[in-house]
């Protein structure tokens, strides 16, 4: 004795053809609107200004580059720490940290270059949004421009 399904509970061809059709559908409508409905944000505003100063920012790159001793960016999940080298302490030094969060511009920020007399600026990150962050330092020292950059993610 042989057991087979009954009749009524198979599908046949052209039945399984317009399902697979209308889940194909389905699924580019669904994924259409999904998309059509997020916001699709610039890296920047600007863009044409940023990019004729992107000389001078790869200049600043390349003098930071030359320097003797680096700027070092120290980051352990709940603090960043900017430390310069003992030896820039005496000369003039002044700039700003941007904080910039390439998934949503509204949370980009600045903060004042501020070191203390042994060097370093410390910033709390408690209040940033969690995600990927970076972190650009662009100071200028006995009337030279630098630039630094880190990349970081915050738990």
């Amino acid at each position: 004795m042989k057991i087979s399904p009954s009749e009524n509970s198979r599908i046949n061809w052209g039945t399984g053809i317009l399902i697979g059709i209308i889940v194909f559908v389905l699924i580019s409508v669904t994924m259409t609107i999904i998309f059509m409905t997020q916001d699709v944000d610039l890296v920047t505003d600007k863009y044409y200004e940023k990019s004729l100063q992107y000389q001078q920012e790869i200049d600043k790159q390349s003098r930071t580059k030359s320097l003797d001793e680096e700027v070092t960016f120290n980051f352990n999940g709940q603090v960043i720490n900017i430390l310069f080298p003992s030896t820039y302490l005496d000369k003039n030094i002044s700039g700003e940290i941007y904080f910039y969060r390439p998934s949503n511009p509204k949370l980009d920020f600045k903060l004042p270059l501020e070191i203390n007399e042994e060097g370093n600026q410390i910033i709390l990150v408690k209040d940033f949004e969690k995600g990927f962050w970076r972190v650009k330092l662009n100071w200028t020292m006995n009337g030279n421009g630098y630039y630094n950059e880190r990349a970081i993610t915050i738990n």
